[in-house]
């Protein structure tokens, strides 16, 4: 395999292929519920965004049930 050729281009190849964390597998499915706003405030920051998969480590289909759950609270007040 041949090296990038500029600094620019392998950088953007280190970051392209940089390791997942470690799958999250204490988070069960049930426990993801609108209501839970002390769960669901362990994958926002201080500001409130939601964190993306490659920070907090969860499955794709926990994080889009995560999401959702989050916006619901939003919505519901539960979460600012």
């Amino acid at each position: 395999m041949s090296t990038p050729k500029t600094p620019q281009r392998s950088r953007n190849f280190r970051k392209a292929n940089r390791s997942m964390p470690h799958r999250r597998l204490d988070i069960s499915t049930e426990a993801i519920d609108f209501k839970n706003p002390e769960l669901l405030k362990k994958f926002t920051t201080e500001s409130g965004k939601i964190l993306p998969r490659r920070m907090t480590g969860v499955a794709a289909h926990l994080h889009r049930k995560i999401t959702n759950a989050i916006k619901r609270s939003r919505n519901v007040l539960l979460m600012k």
